[in-house]
């Protein structure tokens, strides 16, 4: 039998609820958390066998966990040095040191202001020796001798303060020996050697070359050297003389004469003339 409409169901239309918030204690429960995302798996340890065991190890061992061996050659990690703690005997070395470092440079500036006084005392020392030098005087031997060409030629020419005039002896006299003596003692200074000054004169006679000089106040002191091949002159010989009466030269070499055109060279060595210099002591 059907059922007869309720005549209040005209009454009354169907609605639907709006969306609203929703009653005191009936939140919606909080959403889930993601998942996180798994992690990869982690390498795997490489393995090194032990060279004493053969027991595998991480190669990041230095020793291996079966035997304790030593796994690599590298050498293993050095402590660092312990610092050096500051004492007052270390302070006081220190200050020693740093005094003694000091006293050192104090004494360098001292000995180089120094030096530079000693560079201007020897300044005037040399001053002091060209004034002295200066100062002497042509001294002229009294006599002298040795082997000669001819009189027109012989040893007075050497001593005759005449350039012009000349001592010539044939090159090949052996011993070559020129003795110089003074009537009273003298200090020689030096000598000065004239070769004849006209060119073509000069090359075509022998020119000395090597000498020894002696003196008689100096046994055992000589003076050996060499003359320049030079026309003229004068060529300085320095003399080592206290107090002198007899000076010897004795010729130990020569240049060789030389022809000049058609004019033959000579068999004759020549000089023009020996000065001495230096101050008398009588």
């Amino acid at each position: 039998m059907a059922k007869d409409k309720d005549p209040f169901d005209d009454l009354f239309e169907p609605f639907e609820l709006e969306d609203g918030p929703p009653p005191p204690g009936t939140e919606p429960p909080p959403p889930a958390p993601e998942a996180e995302a798994e992690e990869p798996p982690a390498a795997p340890v490489e393995q090194v066998p032990c060279p004493s065991c053969g027991a595998y190890n991480p190669s990041y061992n230095r020793h291996c966990e079966q035997c304790g061996a030593r796994l690599t050659k590298e050498p293993l990690p050095v402590a660092p040095a312990p610092m050096v703690r500051s004492t007052p005997g270390g302070r006081a070395l220190s200050v020693l040191a740093a005094a003694v470092l000091i006293v050192a440079l104090v004494a360098l500036l001292v000995n180089v202001f120094r030096g530079g006084d000693e560079a201007a005392e020897t300044t005037t020392t040399v001053e002091t020796t060209t004034t002295t030098i200066a100062d002497t005087t042509q001294i002229t031997p009294t006599q002298v001798s040795g082997p000669q060409l001819s009189d027109g030629f012989g040893t007075a020419n050497l001593i005759d303060d005449d350039l012009d005039s000349e001592w010539q002896v044939n090159q090949a006299t052996s011993p070559l020996v020129l003795e110089f003596r003074f009537a009273q003692p003298v200090s020689i200074r030096y000598i000065e050697v004239y070769n004849i000054a006209e060119q073509d004169r000069f090359l075509r006679n022998y020119r000395i070359q090597g000498y020894k000089i002696t003196v008689d106040d100096l046994p055992g002191v000589e003076n050996r050297n060499t003359l320049k091949d030079l026309a003229g002159g004068p060529q300085r010989i320095d003399i080592a003389s206290i107090d002198t009466t007899t000076l010897t030269i004795e010729v130990l070499s020569n240049f060789p004469s030389s022809a000049i055109g058609d004019q033959p060279a000579f068999e004759e060595l020549a000089l023009a003339e020996i000065k001495f210099w230096g101050t008398p002591n009588g």
